[in-house]
């Protein structure tokens, strides 16, 4: 059964003790996790959704809206 939610997801490089990580975040949650490579980065973040949902699922109707989410980057 195909799941009916869904989030944007941004990840970006960053240094951790010396060592380059990927960090993904849920943008309408807030919630980030990260790895060594971004699929690992991706799958830390699934699963750390996954337990806030178990801890309030009223949280997945922010997830429900199938809406295309614009991440662009912004040069000052």
């Amino acid at each position: 059964m195909e799941s009916k939610l869904s989030c944007g997801v941004s990840i970006h490089e960053e240094m951790l003790e010396d060592k380059k990580v990927f960090v993904a975040e849920c943008l309408e949650l807030g919630i980030s996790d990260f790895g060594e490579s971004v699929d690992e980065a991706l799958s830390n973040l699934r699963g750390a959704i996954n337990l806030v949902l178990e801890e309030a699922p009223e949280k997945a109707k922010v997830l429900e809206k199938q809406e295309p989410v614009l991440i662009t980057r912004l040069f000052l």
